[in-house]
């Protein structure tokens, strides 16, 4: 399949609203703790691309992908889906054993509590693609869902905030219910409510699941169906002059044309690929990605720079928890307006818990001390229990307004965007995906309309807020 060069201008097309529901339920496969145990540790290994001794490397592709994580597999996923032998794609990962994405505490949680539309019809649709994970993934994925649902807790400074998101929520089939301090303090006696207004909890499509096993069942499927995934490191982009191409803002003559990359593999021989179409799901490498094709480094269309930071913060464990207040295997994942969040690690006598970064850090939420006074003002009682650092998670934060960006760059229309939706580009990644895969094959958006998200709202200065992001 031939694509065109350049990708056609965005299609404003009307938001499908699409509700998923289902009161089927979900129950984790119990098996021996030593059996348990050895499958998850080879489930690891093999989460890792399926590497070829003799790699093959391209000098054509109709799709090339820069990133192979959640989201840059989705991608893959969707696309060969669609259009199978009929389309190559190609994806590129430095990492091919995502040192970054094993154990992903705190990004398997599927949600409902947002406020712009896109973010619920990507969770609504989430659920769904969960629901009927082995038809799309295969039946070797077992996503480990457990529905123990979301209790969101908001100070004074939210409670106007919170439900106003809810009211709107209801217009999109989303199933929640306001509690009360009192009603907090009845069901969950282990939280301080003291500087709580007002709470939360989702009553289905909400809860935890295996993200690395998420990303291992986009990997296998799409390379079952022909992805090609590369390990390698992408370091330039090659344009040329379109002489005969008139583009407002652009001097006529000058318009480039990108349409080929080159990329270093571990024996340091540089490749150089043409494609179609490139797809930067870099994650926190996007913005550099995007330099090396001069967006943020020239002048006109090109003067803005891709606003993605890394963003690095710690997961904890809490251990020796007082048992009169124990947090139940049917306890919620609790979240603060503030970041803090907290839950039960499944069948283990533990707790996990993290602070989600704010966008204008310049550096991770590690100041353990900080962190520790913060938790226990929420959970007194865990002040005799142990608490340490198990992990250190990494994620890509769009500083501009924090709000996932996604679609061609104005300039480069066959360079499409898919980055900067931080912890829940995990839980959106199949929607995400999809997406893409619209814009490659059909040009527009058929699903959700994502136009809102595009790059244009950095040029003309049009930040898309989620007032409900935790």
């Amino acid at each position: 399949m031939n694509l065109p060069a350049m990708i056609l201008p965005r299609v404003y097309l009307k938001n499908i609203k699409r509700s998923f529901h289902s009161s089927q339920k979900y129950y984790v496969k119990h098996r021996n703790p030593f059996v348990r145990t050895w499958e998850t540790l080879f489930k690891d290994v093999k989460a890792g691309l399926n590497m070829d001794t003799n790699p093959v490397y391209p000098e054509h592709a109709d799709v090339v992908i820069v990133g192979g994580g959640f989201i840059g597999a989705s991608a893959a996923y969707w696309l060969k889906t669609r259009a199978g032998k009929g389309l190559s794609v190609i994806v590129l990962e430095k990492d091919p054993m995502y040192t970054n994405n094993h154990k992903m505490l705190s990004h398997g949680v599927l949600t409902q509590h947002f406020s712009l539309a896109e973010n619920i019809y990507l969770s609504q649709f989430s659920a769904e693609f969960f629901r009927n994970i082995k038809e799309h993934l295969g039946d070797n994925v077992d996503l480990q869902y457990c529905p123990i649902g979301q209790l969101l807790l908001a100070s004074d400074k939210y409670v106007e905030k919170l439900e106003q998101n809810v009211d709107a929520q209801k217009d999109y089939g989303i199933r929640s219910k306001l509690l009360t301090i009192q009603e907090i303090q009845d069901r969950y006696p282990w939280i301080n409510a003291s500087d709580i207004k007002l709470g939360c909890i989702g009553t289905e499509s909400e809860g935890v699941f295996n993200a690395t096993e998420l990303l291992r069942g986009y990997i296998q499927k799409s390379q079952e169906l022909g992805a090609n995934f590369i390990k390698s490191e992408v370091i330039g982009f090659e344009m040329e002059v379109q002489r005969d191409v008139l583009m407002e803002g652009i001097e006529p003559g000058s318009f480039q044309k990108i349409n080929r990359l080159l990329y270093k593999t571990d024996d340091d021989e540089i490749h150089s690929l043409k494609f179609a179409a490139c797809v930067i799901a870099a994650g926190s490498e996007a913005t550099n990605i995007a330099k090396l094709a001069k967006i943020g480094t020239s002048k006109g269309l090109l003067k803005e720079h891709l606003p993605i930071e890394k963003r690095e913060y710690n997961i904890y464990s809490v251990e020796n928890a007082k048992s009169e207040m124990a947090v139940g295997l049917d306890s919620p994942f609790v979240m603060d307006t503030s970041g803090l969040w907290l839950r039960r690690n499944g069948l283990q006598n533990n707790l996990v818990c993290g602070q989600i970064p704010s966008i204008k850090q310049d550096s991770g939420y590690s100041d353990t001390e900080v962190f520790q006074a913060s938790l226990l003002n929420r959970y007194p009682h865990l002040k005799d229990s142990e608490i340490k650092v198990v992990s250190t998670e990494v994620t890509d934060c769009n500083t501009y307004d924090d709000t996932g960006i996604i679609g061609p760059h104005p300039y480069h229309s066959n360079l499409i965007f898919a980055t900067g939706f931080g912890r829940q580009g995990v839980q959106h990644s199949p929607g995400i995906g999809r997406a893409v895969a619209e814009l490659v094959i059909d040009c527009q958006y058929n699903g959700i309309d994502f136009t809102r998200y595009g790059f244009d709202r950095i040029l003309i200065n049009e930040p898309l807020i989620e007032t409900n992001v935790y």
